[in-house]
């Protein structure tokens, strides 16, 4: 943790490690950690005063707002903290912080539990989503396949925030804009999408999918385009419902939507954090009629 870090932190740097994931500040000031494997309580407990000033002060310093104004404020440190903050009125009691911090040690193939047949020169090859619940290791398991990805190519990084942490010589990060309070100057994924397809990307990185952009990846990924993305699915029989209903976000029908998919993405590979480590299982999309479905 740098020394401007730990000074933002304030009283919550005394319980940050390189084992800590999570940090969270409730709104009666208790302090709750997660290394992954769940919540618990720490004997740190914050006045909301300072709750607050931490919060603001972490946002602003990521060059994003959150004020009385603006009671919902999120932004990242690239590399070192990913900070969400909801003010009162919206949050009930006081300030509401949510830290989540990068992983510290490398991880490897070996920290996986996967089958006997698992190949993961394949994976490297292949125009992979990614998909698991809240927390169960997408990001890690992105940061992991890029850095195998060959130093020869080129690598487009969009995130929403910028949270993915990837030392490949090549890769270019680029993230949304929020509209300013003139309701001017936004930057949407969907337009970062198709913005890298004039910049020579050889990989086409959309860190999550969760709307409308859905369509733009689809489309630069069938033209050719080599990609690599993550979605929110508690399950692998999830993912073809949740892909269908983003692109019906976008206008799509779902025929539309099957044709594009079955061609953009060679494999799914679902993430579920057990006790003996992230499990993946992995998943091809397929084509009955108009509709998707995911044969294992």
């Amino acid at each position: 943790m740098s020394p401007t870090l730990s000074s933002a932190l304030g009283p919550l740097a005394s319980v940050v490690d390189d084992d800590v994931r999570d940090l969270c500040v409730t709104g009666d000031g208790r302090v709750w950690r997660s290394d992954g494997r769940g919540f618990v309580e720490t004997d740190v407990i914050i006045d909301p005063r300072e709750a607050r000033r931490i919060g603001v002060g972490l946002v602003e310093t990521a060059g994003g707002r959150v004020d009385d104004a603006r009671p919902l404020g999120d932004a990242a440190l690239a590399g070192q903290v990913r900070v969400h903050v909801v003010l009162p009125p919206v949050a009930r009691d006081a300030a509401l912080v949510t830290l989540r911090f990068p992983r510290h040690s490398p991880v490897t193939t070996a920290d996986y539990v996967v089958d006997s047949n698992w190949e993961w020169g394949e994976l490297v090859n292949q125009s992979i989503l990614i998909t698991g619940a809240t927390g169960s290791g997408k990001t890690t398991l992105m940061e992991l396949l890029i850095s195998r990805i060959p130093t020869s190519e080129r690598i487009l990084v969009i995130e929403d925030l910028s949270e993915i942490s990837s030392r490949h010589p090549h890769a270019v990060f680029l993230s949304t804009r929020a509209a300013n309070a003139e309701g001017a100057g936004q930057v949407t994924m969907g337009a970062l999408v198709r913005e890298s397809l004039r910049m020579s990307p050889d990989r086409i990185v959309l860190g999550e999918v969760r709307g409308a952009e859905i369509i733009d990846l689809l489309v630069a990924l069938t033209a050719g385009h080599s990609g690599l993305s993550s979605l929110h699915a508690r399950t692998l029989d999830e993912v073809p419902e949740r892909l269908t209903a983003l692109g019906m976000i976008a206008g799509r029908d779902p025929a539309t939507i099957a044709r594009l998919a079955t061609v953009a993405f060679d494999r799914i590979v679902h993430c579920e954090r057990t006790e003996f480590g992230i499990r993946l299982s992995s998943g091809v999309l397929r084509r009955v009629g108009d509709a998707l479905e995911v044969s294992l």
